[in-house]
């Protein structure tokens, strides 16, 4: 019972933190970061604890026990779930500390600067580099299919030197397009960010987004998918003066159903994957109880009680150093030092290439201890409070400006990520949430100057908007 009160009492914390946490920043994406960040470190615990006081929860993660190691309710697990759930809190207590509320749109200027995205440029730069990509992996996906194996399982045991140039093609063919059709979706009165209207972004979007999700279900690909849903559907409920709450839930409901659909299918041979969704379609009933059963969550669940068991002592410093070094392509140095996920598998005795992950706070632990735990919570809501306090700025570059309107958005939809990565993750979240889309869309947008006007904002009294 007491890893039943652990889990509530910490549940509760999390759950108060982010109610405060939205109530001054305003903005959606913090309780969707923190819901990201809860299931990643205590939600799957739970279903672990039930299981091993005697009940059946009907979760599909007995598997990893054998990969990774079993699992004991005992004083190292107790202490892993206090450290996850220490390490979110602290990441909201900073958040509370560092970040302001939203500023109004209030000013003495007669100008306010827009921001015009044209979609031509977002639309052909994502179809470039989904071509891009899909040339430098097609070699693959034609060993894959010759050797009647799985194209996730093959090119992700197969990585070749431009593999993560593949990867970040990926990010731009999804990213910025999600976000172009957020500012589409969002109408003529999108708040900060306007659409230059054009026929054909509206059969645009849907055709390069459909085509990328069909090359990133092949390939079972997740992640750059959940990014996009996440970003793109944050992008839009932020931008909307009258959000469509339905239709958002829609497409949401949609797109976690394509996601664990790729996850269903990502271990099916090339060959046979046609034949394997056609029988699925037909039980339909088959995709909705794998919803209810992924072992998504338990991946990085297990790092820190792993390396609480075996002993695993830190290396100092060591993924800065792997960092710093990862500035080089790993291309034109075949032999760059590994991130620390190497050193964890390594001592844990994982076996290695199974697509478990390393949780973040295991990371800095590996790093400098417990003391790690607590430096990664504060990095982590200090950056996060940065991006949500770029709202107040009064700066008129349009790429701060473009920066400052999508941060927080990118910085929510891109915690997945980092949460199941050592501190060597950041370079992805440079990555995907500021150069991918903050570069995509600073060469799709025009300045526009909006006339501002008076108008009464009822219980708010006037306030300057945009008049047209």
């Amino acid at each position: 019972m007491e890893f039943f009160a652990l889990l509530t009492v910490a549940s509760i914390t999390i759950a108060v933190l982010a109610i405060a946490v939205y109530r001054r920043s305003r903005d959606v994406g913090t309780l969707v970061g923190i819901a990201a960040l809860y299931y990643w470190s205590l939600y799957g615990a739970w279903f672990i604890v039930i299981d091993k006081t005697g009940g059946s929860s009907g979760m599909n993660y007995q598997y990893l026990e054998g990969k990774l190691f079993p699992i004991a309710l005992d004083w190292n697990y107790a202490t892993a779930l206090a450290l996850y759930g220490g390490f979110i809190v602290l990441v909201e207590l900073t958040l509370l500390a560092a970040a302001k509320p939203p500023a109004e749109n209030a000013g003495s200027s007669v100008y306010l600067p827009n921001i015009v995205l044209r979609h031509g440029p977002i639309l052909a730069i994502g179809m470039a580099a989904g071509l891009g990509s899909a040339l430098l992996i097609w070699d693959k996906l034609g060993a894959a299919w010759a050797l009647n194996a799985s194209a996730y399982v093959y090119t992700r045991s197969e990585v070749g030197a431009w593999f993560p140039l593949h990867q970040v093609l990926n990010r731009v063919a999804l990213i910025p397009p999600a976000l172009g059709l957020a500012v589409l979706a969002a109408g003529k009165r999108s708040r900060t960010l306007v659409s230059a209207g054009r026929g054909y972004a509206l059969p645009g979007y849907p055709i390069l987004l459909g085509g990328m999700g069909v090359f990133t279900f092949v390939l079972g690909n997740k992640n750059e998918v959940l990014t996009a849903l996440v970003a793109g559907v944050l992008a839009y409920v932020g931008l909307a003066r009258k959000p469509n709450w339905a239709g958002a839930g829609v497409v949401t409901a949609a797109g976690a159903w394509f996601l664990y659909g790729i996850d269903l299918f990502r271990a099916v041979p090339l060959s046979g994957l046609q034949d394997a969704v056609a029988r699925q379609a037909q039980e339909g009933a088959g995709v909705a109880r794998f919803l209810a059963s992924s072992n998504e969550a338990y991946g990085a669940h297990f790092s820190m009680y792993g390396v609480l068991t075996a002993e695993v002592e830190p290396r100092f410093g060591y993924s800065l150093y792997s960092l710093a070094c990862s500035v080089v392509p790993r291309a034109f140095w075949p032999g760059r030092p590994a991130d620390i996920y190497s050193y964890y598998a390594d001592r844990v005795g994982a076996i290695p290439n199974q697509g478990y992950s390393l949780h973040h706070a295991t990371g800095w632990y590996l790093n400098f201890g417990y003391a790690g735990i607590a430096l990664g919570a504060i990095l982590l809501g200090l950056l996060w409070a940065y991006c949500l306090n770029a709202r107040r700025s009064t700066r008129r570059s349009t790429i701060f400006r473009l920066f400052a309107v999508t941060s927080p958005w990118l910085f929510a939809a891109c915690l997945p990520s980092l949460i199941r990565a050592g501190p060597e993750g950041y370079k992805g979240l440079l990555v995907d949430a500021v150069l991918v889309p903050v570069g995509v869309l600073a060469l799709s947008c025009r300045k526009k100057k909006v006339r501002k006007q008076l108008a009464w904002r009822g219980e708010r009294g006037w306030r300057w908007e945009a008049a047209g």
